[in-house]
């Protein structure tokens, strides 16, 4: 079998498998912006290895903004980590915010998100950036919908989806493959 067949039938499998994976995970990313300062070689395997810390604003449910703070910070962690708030890995998240961009969502200080309960009906939207003291260096839009409360699995998963998705592999590395095999 040649290279070229070889090459697509690996690019149809990993598409196949992104598809597969991506029906089983809520919600649903609807942009995503990476600066130019953002370093992929270094800062890929942060949400893998390292503790991460949220800076939240808003709160889809009536509970307090404090003990929701908590339920976000505890969710985006890769298993065997705790929050930390000596983390370098700063991720900024806007709950049922105004739509915001990657110029502005870094230096906000959190006067743009929903009040505690503020619905937005079933649908839980999201402005989150992965941010390197007041510089963004990437952005991402999206929302999940039919989560029943903080503690929803739902919610937890789609946090940890958003987290990850802020630390984008490498591109251009092999001409796009990140397999030795290429």
């Amino acid at each position: 079998m040649s290279n070229r067949v070889l090459s697509r039938a690996r690019a149809f499998a990993a598409f196949s498998l992104a598809g597969l994976l991506a029906a089983c995970t809520p919600g649903r990313i609807d942009y995503v912006h990476i600066e130019s300062p953002y370093d992929a070689m270094q800062d890929h395997w942060a949400p893998y290895n390292s503790s991460l810390r949220a800076d939240v604003t808003g709160n889809p449910f009536p509970i307090p903004q404090d003990d929701f703070n908590k339920i976000v910070n505890a969710a985006i962690q890769p298993n065997g980590f705790q929050p930390s708030a000596a983390s370098a890995y700063r991720i900024r998240m806007i709950f049922n915010g105004q739509p915001t961009n990657g110029n502005y969502i870094c230096g906000e200080t959190g006067q743009t998100g929903s009040a505690p309960g503020h619905s937005n009906g079933d649908k839980i939207t999201i402005s989150a950036a992965y941010c390197r003291g007041s510089d963004t260096m990437t952005f991402l839009q999206g929302s999940v919908a039919d989560v029943t409360g903080p503690n929803d699995p739902r919610l937890q998963q789609f946090l940890r989806m958003v987290t990850t998705q802020l630390f984008p592999l490498p591109t251009g590395v092999n001409d796009g493959c990140m397999f030795t095999l290429c």
